[in-house]
């Protein structure tokens, strides 16, 4: 998948961006997918895996962290 793709998947599930803070998007490394940061108050971050699976973490969590636990496999259950 592109990674704009995937950064309109993430973008998506944050929803609406508060007026002046759009979303940072950060490619990952090996093809990993993407992390749309969602600045502010209340954002937080969401890995997008290239098969479009994602995981959401709060903002209190560092970047470091939140893909490491994306990494190893962990993922936030998505309902339509």
């Amino acid at each position: 998948m592109e990674p704009e793709h995937l950064a309109g998947v993430g973008i998506a599930f944050l929803g609406a961006p508060a007026q002046g803070a759009e979303p940072n998007v950060v490619e990952l490394a090996d093809g990993a997918g993407v992390c749309v940061v969602q600045r502010g108050r209340g954002g937080g971050k969401v890995y997008v895996a290239p098969d479009e699976t994602l995981l959401f973490v709060p903002s209190a969590m560092d970047f470091d962290t939140g893909l490491a636990v994306f990494l190893g496999g962990a993922r936030t259950p998505v309902t339509h």
